[in-house]
């Protein structure tokens, strides 16, 4: 929150600067209270900040506003690979990533729905949006940790699920080929339209729209590394970006991470991460790491904090500044009132 605060406080500028000479009253009255009222400097100064807020006020400020928004749809992508057993955060990463998942599922609004996708070597939807916890829990438990690791395709997945208006071909975005995108070849000498349309994964929004710019819906993405099946991660992620859907991630291990035995083989398996920043950097949203148990709230609260959030245009504040500044200009003269029975 405090990252916001001051980004708002660097994006303010003053429609009407020249109203800072005005400030010459103030800096006056200073020197003159410094003369002769030198002993009531704390409620003086109450006037004369309560004055240099009003003036700014006349000079109509804007600033960026940042408002809450409903958000509609969260998509959960857990990954559920075997080097999700390592132990290097306590239980272990998959038990981990659970309590993350049950965090979610807690602090679900009544309004909000929620989906969970599971990913090894290949990706599924283990449970579809939903606002019943209970089928939420109950999915959590069926998650099992298999080899491989295809983030691409849990990515594309989740991106389909969140935005269904895409029409996103699924599998022939992971395999190269589909059943939807066959057509006959009658069809295609029949119908060139339709078969030209057939050649599309997915539809373009019919506005171009910015990245992290949809407000409804995000992906949280729960991994521990790279991909090493399906398709390329970046790649999918960009269809995410061309509808504006963020992908939030977050890192589970540590970079020295815990060594794993496998059918008489011994690997160390670390946090890699890099991909995990790429995807959330590339879609206007964010990377939080994690290494141990205590981190789940702090993260938790940082990320639920941001992700109902919207940026609006500048708008103006000259309200606030005009009702802060009286404020303190009345607290100041009530002091001096009551000490000294006059304002000055």
């Amino acid at each position: 929150m405090t990252a916001i605060l001051l980004e708002m406080l660097e994006s303010l500028s003053l429609q009407w600067p020249i109203t800072l000479t005005f400030m010459s009253f103030p800096i006056g009255l200073s020197i003159w209270l410094i003369r002769h009222r030198s002993g009531r400097w704390s409620s003086n100064s109450l006037i004369l900040s309560g004055l240099a807020v009003m003036i700014v006020g006349l000079s109509r400020p804007m600033m960026q506003g940042i408002e809450p928004t409903p958000l509609d749809q969260v998509i959960l992508v857990i990954d559920s690979s075997a080097s999700m057993r390592a132990s290097d955060v306590l239980p272990s990463r998959i038990d981990l990533a659970k309590q993350i998942a049950n965090a979610f599922i807690e602090a679900l609004p009544a309004h909000a729905s929620l989906g969970l996708i599971s990913m090894a070597a290949n990706a599924s939807v283990i449970q579809t949006p939903t606002r019943q916890r209970h089928q939420l829990e109950q999915a959590l438990e069926r998650i099992s940790l298999q080899p491989g690791s295809a983030l691409g395709s849990a990515i594309i997945l989740a991106t389909a699920q969140a935005i269904p208006e895409a029409a996103i071909d699924v599998e022939r975005l992971i395999t190269g080929s589909s059943r939807r995108s066959m057509v006959s070849s009658s069809s295609l000498s029949n119908a060139s339209e339709a078969g030209s349309e057939s050649k599309e994964a997915f539809k373009q929004p019919e506005s171009p729209a910015s990245p992290g710019s949809r407000e409804s819906s995000v992906i949280v993405l729960l991994a521990d590394g790279d991909s090493n099946m399906g398709p390329a991660p970046l790649e999918m992620a960009e269809v995410a970006r061309l509808w504006g859907l963020r992908i939030y991630s977050i890192g589970i291990g540590t970079r020295d991470g815990a060594v794993l035995q496998s059918d008489g083989v011994t690997a160390r398996v670390r946090l890699e991460d890099k991909t995990l920043k790429a995807l959330a950097s590339s879609t206007a949203a964010e990377y939080f790491a994690l290494e141990d148990k205590a981190a789940v709230k702090q993260i938790f609260a940082s990320l639920s904090g941001r992700i109902g959030l919207k940026r609006k245009k500048k708008i103006e504040v000259t309200h606030w500044f005009a009702l802060v500044g009286s404020m303190l200009l009345i607290a100041g003269a009530l002091m001096n009132v009551q000490r000294h029975g006059r304002i000055l």
